[in-house]
């Protein structure tokens, strides 16, 4: 039996898989069906059991399949420290040592773009964002155009479903960001 949490926004989920493979997307037919949004397919990703545990695919969605922020391209594996986004959705491996595997992970970095399934220069960009910079200020203390902070926030919007600069900063401080 497999356990997964899906965070859905500020909510998260418990779902249990009982076989594998499991079909993930939003058809009546998959086994993780996702709430109907536009960036979901109807079967947009397949975890399988590979020969050193657990496999994640893109099942040829339109939007694609990242983890740990990385758009993935056929087969990959997939373990408890890492976070699979498929659209605004961000699904993990629930383990009793989950913890202690993300410590065993590394640093700090590596930790935050675990747990948050943002990218390195994406938390960078939170973490300027939540000391309460303007667009023009990260652009200048990250030596970006304002277009490029624009677009990694639209990114790390879409990645955690926050929408609103004060959530954003809510987010960076829940997951010792800022």
């Amino acid at each position: 039996m497999i356990r997964l949490t899906l965070q859905d926004g500020a909510q998260r989920h418990l779902l249990v898989l009982d076989r594998l493979p499991a079909r993930i997307g939003r058809s009546t037919g998959c086994e993780v069906r996702l709430p109907p949004d536009p960036t979901i397919s109807r079967v947009h990703a397949v975890i399988t059991a590979g020969e050193q545990g657990l496999r994640i695919s893109d099942a040829d969605s339109r939007n694609g399949t990242f983890v740990n922020g990385e758009r993935i391209a056929g087969s990959v594996s997939f373990t408890v420290t890492d976070r699979v986004r498929i659209g605004p959705f961000m699904l993990a491996i629930e383990g009793d040592d989950q913890a202690e595997t993300v410590e065993a992970a590394g640093s700090d970095d590596a930790r935050l773009r675990i747990e948050t399934g943002l990218s390195s220069r994406e938390i960078e960009v939170l973490a300027l964002v939540a000391a309460g910079c303007t667009d023009q200020q990260v652009a200048q203390r990250l030596v970006l155009s304002v277009k490029t902070v624009r677009s990694h926030l639209d990114r790390i919007r879409d990645k955690t479903g926050c929408r609103r600069r004060p959530e954003l900063t809510r987010f960076a401080f829940e997951h010792g960001v800022a």
